[in-house]
């Protein structure tokens, strides 16, 4: 076994040239660690397994709960888009009316507005052709007055026919020079 032992000898000095230890050392700590693992593993195993577990579970309901809220605040977004276009179309079906009203409202002023100018022209015609029957009817009566008048005028001074007719054609253009 002299061989064996010079082996072991030649790689417990490397390793403890090397790392500063001796391989009885690593096999101590190796030996410990083992233990350490199987003392934790038969009182602690349990444990740490369980908190890990519950931990990951727990992990795993915050994830599905994110999960939920990002597809309800999805499902909010999608629903406020939808009551969004519906109030823009809503806007515009009121925007669109109020055109039409006004342009109804507008049509019916132009409308009233024309029938009372056109009532207001016949109303003036109206008057016009009223005021032309006056100023007729006032010029016969003038003229018979004046020819009353005239014929009062020849009786009283009985003139002949001649003067009658320079009279009468003198009396006429002082008529028609006065209506002019």
């Amino acid at each position: 076994m002299g061989f064996l032992e010079e082996i072991t000898n030649a790689v417990n000095e490397t390793i403890e040239a090397a790392l500063g230890v001796s391989l009885l050392d690593v096999f101590v700590q190796i030996a410990a660690t083992l233990f350490l693992v199987l003392i934790v593993k038969k009182f602690f195993w349990s444990k740490i397994t369980a908190y890990i577990e519950e931990r990951r579970a727990l992990m795993e309901q915050e994830y599905q709960e994110a999960e939920t809220a990002n597809e309800e605040a999805e499902a909010l977004k999608e629903k406020r888009e939808r009551e969004y276009q519906e109030l823009r179309e809503r806007s515009k079906s009121i925007v669109d009316e109020a055109k039409k009203k006004a342009d109804r409202e507008r049509r019916e002023i132009l409308e009233d507005a024309r029938n009372k100018a056109d009532a207001y022209m016949e109303s003036s015609k109206q008057e016009i052709a009223a005021e032309t029957r006056k100023a007729k009817d006032s010029l016969k009566k003038d003229a018979l007055h004046m020819a009353v008048l005239l014929a009062e005028k020849i009786i009283e001074r009985e003139l002949d026919v001649t003067n009658y007719q320079n009279l009468s054609v003198k009396h006429l253009e002082n008529t028609e020079s006065g209506d002019e």
